[in-house]
């Protein structure tokens, strides 16, 4: 009885050391339940009380409840040491350094992207174009059939175009912007919507004479390609479509219009050269292309080695164009150009990947 009794109240000496030494509240709590848990020694110690003779019951029963007493009170007290150690390195943590320098609030900057998208812009407002924009989502019909596409053109199949439907899908220019900007500028002047019968306002009466007046506009906006993701290339990207319209109007003035925008944006060294090519909302039609400030003309991967970077398409506006707009080609004429704005930064800045602009490098961005 002795024995037992002595042997518990060395348990309770033991938990008790050991919960002195604990040093988080996690080692305490091991020590809690090696002890005091259901298979701890001295709930263990208390459960064989039962088992043992009568007369021996009463003192062994005392030393277990003494032990498991001790051991709770010791408990107790460790606990709320550490606990008041843990909330003060919690304050202390959350103390602010009086002594410490300041430091300066990081200011954010406009991404290249964007400095070029208004740059281009502001150009045009300059030269006395009106900014418009159109639909992402537009119509077949929009996008292709007004512009002069023919059925079998391989731009509207389905391995060069996102479609949601057949008469509807992502646009893969912002010429279709052109249409919409003539046919509102005809609806905003014809006497026979005004007067006439209910005609909605992106379709031209096909009984109108009227000349809509002359018509400047610049679109910028995103388009939808299916391409190769290349160096000067992605399959998302944006475009800056130019429009006029009016009588008397040559590729004379488009050639100088487009050489007062490159010298304005470039650079009065910059050169500008044009190339017969075809496209189906022009004629006639021609790309146009800057020298490579790069390689100064030696050739480089950007320009493929040519000394030349191709900017973009150009050229009079095609006769069933103008028609499908509300414009009579008989009375006046156009010219359009439109270009990749993502091609226009790479050339400002001497970007060499296309992707840099989409990546969200720190180390990039910082750079403007």
């Amino acid at each position: 009885m002795a024995t037992m009794a002595t042997e518990i109240l060395a348990y309770a000496d033991a938990a008790r050391a050991e919960m002195a030494a604990a040093a988080t509240l996690a080692e305490l709590d091991r020590v809690r339940v090696a002890y005091l848990g259901k298979e701890g020694k001295i709930s263990t110690a208390l459960k064989g009380v039962g088992k043992l003779p009568a007369e021996e019951r009463p003192a062994v029963g005392q030393a277990a409840n003494q032990a498991r007493q001790l051991v709770e009170a010791a408990l107790a007290e460790r606990r709320a040491t550490l606990e008041a150690e843990a909330a003060a390195r919690k304050a202390a943590a959350g103390r602010i350094d009086v002594t410490l320098p300041g430091r300066g609030v990081e200011v954010g900057h406009l991404h290249p992207f964007t400095i070029t998208m208004q740059r281009l812009v502001s150009i045009f407002i300059a030269m006395g174009y009106e900014v418009v924009t159109g639909p992402e989502v537009e119509w077949f019909d929009l996008n292709f059939t007004a512009l002069n596409y023919p059925p079998d053109h391989p731009a509207i199949d389905e391995q060069d175009t996102f479609y949601i439907t057949d008469d509807i899908l992502l646009r893969t220019q912002t010429s279709p912007v052109q249409i919409r900007a003539m046919r509102q500028r005809h609806a905003e002047d014809c006497p026979v919507r005004s007067l006439g019968p209910h005609v909605p306002p992106l379709e031209v009466p096909s009984h109108c004479r009227c000349t809509p007046p002359p018509i400047r506009v610049v679109a910028p906006g995103r388009t939808y390609r299916r391409e190769s993701v290349t160096l000067t290339k992605g399959d998302i990207f944006h475009q800056l479509e130019c429009l006029a319209i009016g009588p008397g109007i040559t590729f004379a003035d488009l050639r100088g219009t487009m050489t007062a925008f490159v010298h304005e944006f470039f650079g009065p060294t910059t050169s500008i050269r044009f190339r017969p090519d075809f496209f189906p909302f022009t004629e006639p039609s021609a790309d146009f292309s800057v020298s490579c400030d790069l390689c100064g003309g030696d050739g480089c991967r950007f320009c493929k080695f040519s000394g030349w970077v191709e900017i973009g398409g150009s050229g009079l506006v095609h006769p069933n164009v103008l028609r499908a707009g509300g414009y009579d080609p008989e009375i006046v004429s156009g010219f359009a150009f439109g270009f990749g704005i993502e091609r226009i930064a790479q050339r400002r800045y001497n970007i060499e990947q296309i992707r840099t602009l989409y990546e969200n490098d720190m180390r990039f961005l910082r750079q403007f």
